[in-house]
């Protein structure tokens, strides 16, 4: 059987940068499947490559046929989500060692909803401190609202305090990129699940 390694993070924790670099390996047997967004292609990225591009309809759609292990609207503007099947069905099922982000409040609706996968899935969370977080949104956001900002801020705040129970492994994602991308492989290359 194969097995998941479901990653968290705050906003600004460098998450994608993991990503990219874990992939560049190309680890024998390490999945890192797409998810499904609704809001618009941004310039940088292609459909089917960097992720699913769909229409709210389909969103929906599938939402009614209970497709998805776990979605969310991200700050009150988009749909973002993974498929069950994409998971559980085509991968682990195939011995497969997946990667995948979710969200902690599905971490926590995955742990009710889905106790049979209790031992099929690990759990990292990429941490930042609060003053790395706000020099971070204020490099990237220069015209971000007072109210987007206490509300991002307000949201890694509880993040970070949820995954210190949630989660099995939490990194300091303020390290360089190495260094986290290190962190990351020492808790996913070393063990044999079974």
């Amino acid at each position: 059987m194969g097995h998941i390694f479901f990653i968290m993070w705050i906003s600004w924790a460098w998450k994608w940068t993991l990503i990219k670099n874990l992939k560049a390996l190309n680890l024998e047997n390490l999945l890192i499947p797409l998810s499904y967004k609704t809001r618009n292609i941004r310039e940088n990225e292609i459909n089917w490559v960097d992720r699913y591009f769909i229409s709210k309809e389909s969103f929906f759609s599938q939402v009614q046929n209970w497709e998805f292990l776990e979605y969310a609207k991200v700050h009150d503007l988009d749909f973002y989500w993974t498929k069950f099947e994409d998971i559980v069905d085509k991968w682990i099922n195939l011995w497969k060692i997946v990667l995948k982000e979710i969200d902690i409040i599905w971490l926590k609706k995955l742990k009710i909803n889905h106790p049979e996968l209790d031992l099929k899935y690990t759990t990292i969370f990429l941490d930042i401190p609060i003053e790395i977080l706000n020099q971070r949104i204020e490099k990237r956001w220069v015209f971000m609202s007072d109210s987007e900002f206490e509300n991002r801020l307000n949201s890694a705040k509880n993040e970070i305090f949820e995954s210190k129970n949630l989660c099995d492994f939490i990194i300091d994602a303020s390290k360089n990129e190495t260094e986290v991308l290190n962190d990351v492989l020492s808790i996913i290359k070393p063990k044999n699940y079974s």
